[in-house]
């Protein structure tokens, strides 16, 4: 889940004609506005002790966009290594932590959580009126008898799939979630934050398309043995593209405004559309990428992938401002081989804003766009019973 190996990388001219050829192709289905019957939010974490990174925790919020009750089958996936104190290795692997639970949502409902917290049913939760950690657990609990957990372990690194399902437990294509998620910095650090939508997958209802409510969830592609009348939901996007700072770039705005020197880092994370919940078994795919600067030169490059991963640009020297050689890219990435399947995902990016010659450093997320459907489309496999 957090493997980052086997990074290749190499570079080369492009004419602006193969640019407008590329970036003519049909967006993917994948919608962060929408309703939808598959949430994804790629990044969540907790990490009280700044042991991976810098102490944060994640408030998620997930709504009911339709004048119905609607309920949903989640799961957290943890990717943090063994040692959170050493890199992720083959002697360090990813944990891959799966915990499920469940919510119900009356009519147009929000409800929210700290991933640290969870969130119980608790009749006696009080109005938001006073300071923002009184806020937690205000509002509408998320149904009866539900409660959802806590992070597993602290340091929790990983991502958050939640399915509309209905009352006996079974897939539908009601599309009706939205869900946002919002980083922020614990004390003592300077109280930032950072917030993305969830990718939303959206449930087809036509004739031809329709979900049969069995523990395959199709997304995109054609027949197989998975998926015996073909794609259920929306597929992932065949491509997904960054624009993003070159690493170690200056931030002009920060400059201009005399409070430099400033420095802009970059982390993609990557969540997989195919999971197999039911075997608890992640697979291993390669994520490519090209690195287009604006004087449309392109590098390349590669890097392993083990079911989630959040990639550190700096890292690549490929996004290094020495190889990009312009202060702005574009970043184009897609799981290879693409004719295959399992190598669909989608992702967020999250930007490090570093001001001033006593470093303070600002955060902000965002979701990324996507292009085309993948051909052999995704399976996320639930466990029985579900």
């Amino acid at each position: 889940m957090g493997s980052v190996n086997g990074m290749i990388w190499r570079w080369g001219w492009v004419t602006a004609v193969v640019l407008v050829i590329c970036f003519g192709q049909v967006h993917a289905s994948v919608t962060t506005e929408l309703g939808s019957s598959i949430l994804i939010f790629p990044k969540v974490v907790f990490d009280s002790q700044g042991l991976i990174g810098d102490k944060v925790d994640t408030i998620i919020q997930i709504s009911n966009t339709s004048n119905s009750l609607v309920y949903a089958h989640c799961f957290y996936v943890n990717a943090a290594p063994v040692d959170p104190t050493e890199p992720v290795s083959a002697l360090n692997p990813p944990l891959w932590l799966e915990t499920d639970f469940d919510i119900f949502l009356t009519k147009q409902q929000p409800t929210h959580w700290l991933l640290s917290a969870g969130r119980r049913v608790d009749q006696d939760d009080t109005s938001c009126s006073k300071t923002f950690h009184d806020c937690f657990n205000a509002g509408f609990d998320p149904g009866w008898n539900s409660t959802i957990p806590p992070a597993s372990d602290d340091p929790f690194v990983g991502e958050l799939k939640c399915i509309e399902v209905d009352y006996t437990g079974s897939p539908i294509n009601g599309n009706h979630l939205k869900g946002e998620a919002t980083i922020v910095n614990l004390p003592p650090a300077v109280g930032d934050a950072s917030k993305y939508n969830a990718v939303g997958i959206v449930g087809l209802n036509t004739n031809l398309n329709s979900n049969n409510s069995d523990n395959f969830l199709c997304l995109g592609g054609g027949v197989t043995d998975d998926c015996p009348t073909g794609a259920e939901y929306a597929g992932c996007p065949s491509t997904v593209i960054l624009n993003n700072f070159a690493e170690s770039a200056s931030d002009p705005v920060v400059d201009e405004f005399g409070n430099g020197p400033s420095r802009v880092s970059t982390e993609v994370t990557v969540a997989p559309c195919s999971e197999d919940f039911e075997n608890q078994a992640p697979a291993t795919i390669t994520v490519q990428f090209q690195v287009i600067n604006e004087f449309e030169q392109v590098l390349s490059g590669s890097t392993s992938v083990t079911c989630w991963a959040n990639l550190k640009l700096g890292d690549f020297p490929v996004f290094d401002l020495r190889f990009v050689g312009t202060r702005f890219a574009q970043t184009r990435l897609w799981g290879a081989p693409r004719d295959k399947a399992g190598a669909g995902f989608v992702a967020v990016s999250e930007e490090y804003h570093q001001q001033g010659s006593v470093p303070v450093v600002s955060r902000a997320a965002f979701n990324l766009h996507g292009e085309g459907d993948r051909v052999n489309g995704d399976v996320i496999h639930m466990p029985e019973g579900q």
